[in-house]
C-alpha cells in the first residue's frame, strides 16, 4: 500500500472487509439461485454440483484473494468505491480524500 496515514490504512482494511463481504454475499445469492433451479428440476444434480465446484474453486477464491492481497488492497477498495460496492458516504472523509486520486485513476482506466 502507498504511504497512507495510519488512520487511512485502518480504514482501507475495514473497507476491504466490507467489500469482501458484499461481493461474497452477491456470489452466494447467485449460487442460491442455482439451488432454487435444482429444486424446481431446472438443473440436474450434476449441473448443481458443477456450479458449487465453480463457486468454491473459482468465484469465492478470487474474491478472497482480491481483498486479502495487502499490496493491492487500496486499489481494490478504490475499485469497490468506483463500482458502488461501497458508497462514498460509508468512507471516512479523510481516507476518501487520500484515496480520491486512485479512485479517479481506476475509474478512468480500462485495466480494472
Amino acid at each position: 500500500m502507498n504511504s497512507y496515514s495510519k488512520k487511512t490504512k485502518k480504514e482501507i482494511r475495514r473497507l476491504a472487509g466490507l467489500a469482501h463481504e458484499r461481493e461474497l454475499e452477491k456470489a452466494l445469492i447467485d449460487l442460491n439461485l442455482k439451488f432454487n433451479q435444482w429444486e424446481k428440476k431446472e438443473l440436474d444434480s450434476f449441473e448443481l454440483d458443477s456450479e458449487i465446484h465453480k463457486f468454491h474453486n473459482k468465484i469465492s477464491r478470487e474474491i478472497f484473494k482480491k481483498y486479502n492481497s495487502y499490496d493491492m488492497e487500496d486499489h481494490f477498495v478504490a475499485l469497490a468505491i468506483g463500482n458502488d460496492i461501497i458508497e462514498k458516504d460509508e468512507v471516512d472523509p479523510e481516507a476518501y480524500q487520500e484515496l480520491e486520486l486512485l479512485i479517479e485513476r481506476i475509474n478512468d482506466s480500462d485495466y480494472f
